[in-house]
């Protein structure tokens, strides 16, 4: 009875005896049975079956304890950073002191509007820097910034060199805010006279305001503006003494100046940023990299890994307490990375040239949160390669290419002029640098966000799904031969269905080739849109259709019932038909509500430009490469193959929505942009059409259904003209009328009512055939 304790660390080792206890006392000393206390029957029962909570987290908690009780990961943990930053932040204060030191020439760069403001400005400039020169007492008292604050500041003043430009009003520097936003400038400055007769009191003791445009999230750019703003208040302050010498009054000044900050690309600061998400997602790398050996491999050489697979416990449990020891090691190493970060960068001045201005508790918090997510893919790709290790060694042979090829997508985020896109989004590890490398920057937009962080989840799940299909396995617990290659053999035995994780897999595979395919197909503008539909149609059938035949292929799956090929009733086809013509009214009007007014006007001008091209196409290439390839291509991976494998291990209304939510998801993706209106009727399609499948029993009826309401939409298009005495203007986004939704509605309800009728009428002839004997001679 003893193993109770070692397969639940909570139990106290004298458990065993105390059941050996209860079962004597059952008996009694001479072997006869006694009664027993009620209390003793509650012990009893809390020893042999415990709660599923209780037991898993007894399971990690012995995962835990194992890891943390290592040196070699306490010292990863806490040792390595209070070791590592302090060191950085000395060696890139003296790189930064060194660099500053031998500075001998600084430029600002000042645009003007034109040639008379420029000289206008030249002369005050030059005043004031006599003025400055001659009286510096002259210049105002000034506060102290945060970077002056700085040791490196004292070596960043010295004489500027001043390099005046002249915006060109018919060219494309007319936007003095657009140069400075785009770091072409560092400083832009109009003069905006007084208008007498619409000035106020206030206004007429000034004859003008100097407006001062700099970069907010540029050092360069700031100072630069408090350059020039010294010496335009030199020039005040001394025309102001001079009118108190001469008439007594000060009230009145030549100028103002204002300033007007705008939302710049801080070209010079944004490779000091982008360091910092780089080191910290590699020493969360760093931290992970052991406990994920050593709860596997490291289990494996010791020789514990049988003894907990023989537990009776679920493979997947063990799999996934081992899991979140390793995030929780990667998180808190995450944690411990950037407090001695921001510790080391306070103490040595460096915070604000590593982070700026763009560091705040809002920033900091969505950065642990992405660093939180990146712990948990990596942790799940560590368990996936670790597990076909079969010791130390092997293990760590198998991280170093993993960590060297961890690196080049961290390096990419050092590129300051690499915007982060929809395909970026979908690349681990660089997503998350560069998606906080924007927030760093106050310039992460939230869709891409979203992609990043989905994108990143799913791929951790797949890993460990991954992870699940080798870990304990008999390859693996005893010394066989396990190869990556392991993955690519054909199953010997045949499904009816796919294995969910098989799916899952293929899901995986599709999702970042689809959008990869779409933004091939928007660099495709040589060609005419004939030609690119045509296109796009062929990726569609070999992305949907090929690649799920080559995942059944491998996995033995029966390609008739995986993919619900099966004969449908006529009865459901007729339903199917009728929900095809009256589906599409309620999916327009959902898209409607989801857009607004600005949305719509966007949208318009967007496809303004691809409608005249669509006209010149033939209506026959629109309908085979926009309705019928991809009705027959998604439906059988959607409603075919990816269901079959939801159904093996989730209810029917569970595996229809989690199938329509993933169809949605593939429907936002519109060549290289994102439109999350189009996820609410993409949504409500594939519950529909879900429900048909699983009504039916097959993926026919769905085909039809989904190539007759693409069909319908791209002749409604296409036919625009003849359609609007119908009060039908679809191309505005406008509502349809009251009537056709009733009548929409009503049919409907029809179409489903069919379908179920098939459904009650083929259970009724399978009964019958289950129960009629069988004819004798």
């Amino acid at each position: 009875m003893h193993f109770l304790s070692d397969i639940n660390p909570d139990l106290p080792a004298t458990a065993g005896c105390a059941c050996d206890k209860i079962e004597n006392s059952r008996r009694g000393t001479g072997g006869t049975a006694l009664m027993v206390s009620p209390y003793d029957q509650d012990s009893d029962h809390r020893i042999y079956t415990p709660t599923t909570g209780f037991r898993f987290s007894g399971l990690l908690k012995k995962e835990l304890r194992e890891i943390l009780r290592d040196r070699r990961t306490v010292i990863t943990l806490i040792l390595m950073p209070l070791l590592v930053y302090p060191l950085l932040g000395l060696l890139l204060q003296k790189f930064f002191l060194s660099q500053m030191s031998q500075l001998s020439k600084v430029e600002y760069r000042i645009i003007l509007p034109n040639e008379s403001e420029g000289q206008l400005f030249r002369a005050l400039l030059t005043k004031g820097n006599r003025l400055l020169a001659t009286n510096p007492g002259m210049s105002p008292v000034e506060q102290k910034s945060a970077d002056d604050e700085q040791p490196l500041a004292r070596f960043q003043r010295v004489d500027p060199v001043i390099k005046f430009l002249i915006a060109d009003s018919t060219g494309e520097n007319q936007n003095i805010s657009k140069l400075v936003r785009d770091g072409l400038v560092d400083v832009g400055v109009r003069y905006i006279p007084i208008d007498t007769a619409q000035a106020d009191q206030a206004d007429e003791r000034h004859s003008g305001r100097f407006q001062i445009t700099y970069g907010a999230q540029s050092p360069h750019s700031r100072r630069a503006a408090e350059y020039v703003e010294k010496r335009l208040q030199a020039v005040r302050w001394n025309y102001r003494d001079q009118m108190l010498t001469e008439m007594g009054k000060s009230d009145t000044v030549p100028f103002i100046a204002t300033f007007e900050p705008v939302k710049s690309e801080m070209r010079q600061g944004a490779s000091l940023v982008t360091f910092v998400p780089m080191i910290l997602l590699l020493m969360t790398m760093t931290g992970a990299v052991y406990p994920a050996i050593d709860l596997t491999a490291g289990e494996r050489e010791r020789g514990t890994l049988e003894t907990l697979m023989a537990a009776p416990l679920p493979r997947m449990w063990i799999l996934c307490s081992k899991f979140f020891a390793v995030l929780a090691v990667a998180t808190l190493t995450a944690i411990v990375n950037m407090v001695a970060m921001l510790a080391t960068a306070y103490a040595n001045g460096l915070e604000g040239m590593l982070f700026g201005e763009g560091l705040t508790p809002v920033v900091l918090m969505q950065i642990l949160l992405l660093l939180l997510i990146f712990a948990g893919f990596f942790s799940a790709v560590l368990l996936c390669i670790t597990s076909f290790a079969r010791s130390f060694k092997e293990a760590q042979a198998y991280l170093i290419p993993l960590m060297l090829i961890s690196m080049a997508p961290g390096v990419i985020g050092l590129v300051p002029d690499l915007k982060m896109t929809l395909l970026w989004a979908v690349i681990p590890l660089a997503n998350i640098v560069l998606l906080s490398r924007d927030f760093l920057l106050h310039q992460a937009q939230p869709t891409l966000f979203f992609v990043s962080v989905f994108s990143t989840v799913f791929y951790g799940v797949v890993a460990l799904s991954l992870a699940a299909r080798i870990f304990g396995t008999d390859t693996i617990l005893y010394q066989s031969e396990a190869s990556w290659s392991d993955f690519f053999k054909r199953s010997t035995k045949t499904h009816a269905a796919p294995a969910l994780n098989n799916a899952v897999l293929c899901l995986a595979v599709l999702f970042p080739v689809f959008i990869l395919s779409a933004a091939f197909i928007s660099r495709l503008q040589e060609l005419s849109m004939a030609m690119r539909l045509l296109a796009s149609g062929t990726l569609t059938f070999c992305l949907f259709l090929l690649i799920p035949l080559l995942f059944a292929w491998l996995g033995g799956v029966n390609l008739k019932s995986g993919f619900r090929w099966n004969r449908p009733r006529p009865l459901a086809c007729v339903g199917a038909v009728l929900l095809g013509f009256t589906l599409w009214p309620m999916a327009y009007e959902i898209e409607i509500f989801a857009l607004t007014d600005y949305r719509i006007e966007v949208l318009t001008k967007l496809f303004d430009s691809m409608k005249l091209e669509l006209e010149l196409v033939p209506l026959w290439i629109k309908l085979i490469s926009l309705a019928v390839l991809p009705a027959i291509c998604e439906e059988l991976f959607f409603r075919g193959y990816l269901l079959s494998g939801l159904l093996n291990r989730f209810s029917s209304t569970k595996s229809i929505f989690i199938s329509a939510f993933l169809f949605a998801l593939f429907h936002v993706i519109v060549r290289d942009s994102l439109f999350i209106e189009r996820f609410f009727p993409s949504f409500f399609m594939g519950i529909s059409l879900g429900y048909v499948n699983v009504l039916s029993r097959s993926v026919i009826p769905g085909i039809l259904l989904h190539m007759l309401h693409n069909g319908l939409l791209i002749t409604f298009a296409s036919y625009q003209h003849y359609f609007s005495q119908w009060d039908m203007n679809l191309q505005d986004q406008k509502h349809l009328p009251l009537f056709w939704l009733i009548v929409s509605l009503c049919s409907i309800v029809v179409g489903f009512a069919l379908i179920y009728f098939s459904s009650r009428s083929q259970k009724t002839d399978e009964s019958l055939v289950s129960v009629t004997p069988p004819r004798a001679g």
